[in-house]
């Protein structure tokens, strides 16, 4: 659980604010930390959630510690760019076509 202390200290987070934040002890922080305990479920949740970060990154399983929101939310911002700079590049018949094509496949039943 070394990701713990290393996104905590990121983030310029006390050991004390974290156990107050997700309701355990300093302790208890402490030792998760140091590897001579390990959190439930519940509370690995608890952590992530007031980290702002997933349960992935904590227990060491993914490099990036962004939340599985923000990773969807970039890839999403991605997607958006790259379709709106290839529309930007359509002749205007192009354009129209595209917008056609993108009300068929949203009213298509999957």
């Amino acid at each position: 659980m070394n990701n713990i202390k290393v996104l905590r200290e990121k983030r310029n987070i006390t050991q004390i604010r974290l156990s107050t934040g997700i309701d355990v002890s300093q302790e208890t922080i402490s030792a998760y930390e140091s590897g001579r305990a390990n959190p439930s479920a519940d509370t690995l949740i608890r952590i992530a959630d007031f980290l702002n970060t997933s349960t992935d990154y904590l227990l060491g399983r993914i490099e990036n510690d962004m939340s599985i929101k923000q990773i969807i939310n970039e890839k999403v911002d991605e997607d958006i760019d790259r379709l709106l700079g290839n529309y930007s590049l359509l002749s205007n018949s192009q354009k129209k076509d595209l917008l056609w094509y993108s009300e068929v496949l949203k009213d298509k039943d999957i």
